[in-house]
């Protein structure tokens, strides 16, 4: 943990919850420090144009020494607020003998609010409030927008671990209980009511239904369960009542199986990405050289440039996009494919999609929607025209939550009354219409 912190992060035992409470102060954190950047760069450029437009057109000394001590004032909590993460972590990163984006970042911020500090206490040279307020600013708005993607993808794997239900109904000598479904333990009897999610893996030991896996396995239709017939958590009880017999919790189950998948793609780096880390400390290595060289010549040719050229390669040759682009590129494809459905269990695999040219699909399964349409209708008998077929069929199914049902039932505005409405597992429904039973 100790190790963990001193890189930056903060550990603690994994829970959706508190994960979602710390992403939220992150947002609000993170929010915060560009609120102020934002603010302090209008006013300070406000400030700059007019001290620009002053040089051309004349100024008044005390007018031009007021307007940048104003900017010195509104610039101090942008560099030691908004920016402070940046020094932060420069001098963590130096401490530990690597270099980092932030290491050339906190060079060009530092150096040149120090230089416009001193600039404005001896009423001479130039100032960079303006520059030190935008580039802290920009800079800050791509880590937002950074952030914002590693939370969604983040977020997209959570939903994984929330398919099961926080409480289960367990079943016990005095009767129904309550429980957190964390307490159950493998020989717990758990009753699944039509509707409620299966809180853990296990058989069926009474009852019969149909069971909806879609989010699992990607089955359009649900599929019928009945005695010692396996049950995965997760997954959707559709028709009747259900008595689970818990065989797996925790982190044996398939949703546990499946979430170790996806932090196993996330924990392996795509080639790219150890190419762009790599790639990223030599070249702050070799901008930092550049930029001292470049300094030397001009203080041996041109003393009064010297200071702005070499601010100006550390601001331009900031390696922002090497170092922030390939990682949020490769977090933001993988939540996307997650809140679609499809899972990348390998850290290479979106890589070799570039190089693909074959797909191949296990089952058509896959590839349904799941949402059913009725596209035709048979009579088998001229007594009952197609109407009155479809809806005494869309009224029985109007209490049914198997996507056959829902099909039929969604055909029909205005259906007949039923009565005695009954679901028979495996078999449809059962009603009484007008005095006649169908």
């Amino acid at each position: 943990l100790r190790a963990i912190t001193e890189i930056g992060y903060v550990a603690h035992p994994f829970d959706p919850g508190r994960q979602e409470v710390v992403n939220k102060k992150e947002k609000s954190a993170a929010l915060r420090r560009l609120a102020v950047a934002g603010l302090g760069a209008m006013q300070v450029m406000m400030l700059a144009i007019a001290l620009y437009a002053g040089d051309y057109s004349g100024m008044d000394a005390d007018l031009r020494v007021f307007m940048r001590w104003v900017s010195l004032l509104l610039t101090l909590p942008v560099v030691f607020y908004s920016a402070g993460g940046f020094f932060t972590t420069a001098w963590r990163d130096l401490r530990r003998r690597q270099l980092s984006m932030e290491v050339p970042v906190s060079l060009a911020i530092g150096g040149a609010f120090a230089a416009s500090v001193w600039s404005t206490l001896t009423d001479g040279g130039e100032v960079y409030f303006d520059s030190v307020c935008m580039f802290a600013f920009f800079l800050l708005s791509s880590r937002y927008l950074e952030m914002g993607a590693r939370h969604r993808a983040g977020e997209a794997a959570e939903e994984l671990v929330k398919l099961l239900p926080a409480t289960a109904t367990r079943l016990t000598a005095q009767g129904e209980q309550v429980v957190a479904v964390s307490e159950l333990v493998p020989g717990d009897r758990v009753l699944v009511r039509p509707g409620e999610t299966i809180p853990a893996d296990g058989t069926v030991s009474e009852g019969r239904s149909s069971v909806d896996e879609s989010l699992l396995t990607g089955e359009s239709l649900p599929r019928p369960r009945t005695t010692g017939d396996e049950l995965v958590g997760g997954s959707v009880n559709v028709e009747s009542p259900l008595v689970l017999l818990v065989a797996k919790v925790g982190e044996d189950t398939l949703v546990s199986a499946i979430v170790r998948l996806l932090d196993r793609a996330q924990a392996e780096k795509p080639r790219i990405a150890r190419l762009a880390d790599r790639v990223a400390g030599w070249f702050v290595a070799v901008l930092l050289l550049v930029a001292a060289a470049v300094a030397t010549w001009w203080a041996l040719h041109e003393p009064a440039r010297a200071f702005a050229v070499t601010l100006s390669v550390l601001v331009v040759t900031c390696p922002c996009a090497l170092s922030l682009a390939t990682p949020t590129a490769i977090t933001a494809a993988s939540g996307a494919l997650t809140r679609l459905g499809l899972l990348t269990t390998r850290g290479h695999a979106l890589e070799t999609l570039a190089q693909i040219s074959h797909v191949l699909f296990d089952k058509t399964g896959t590839l349904t929607r799941g949402v059913l349409q009725l596209a035709d209708m048979l009579p088998l008998s001229d007594r009952a025209g197609r109407s009155r077929c479809l809806a005494l069929a869309a009224a029985l199914e109007r209490g049914s939550e198997h996507p056959v049902g829902k099909a039929l039932a969604a055909r029909v505005e205005d259906p007949p009354r039923v009565s005695e409405l009954t679901a028979l597992p495996g078999s449809g429904m059962q009603g009484v219409i007008d005095g006649r039973a169908y």
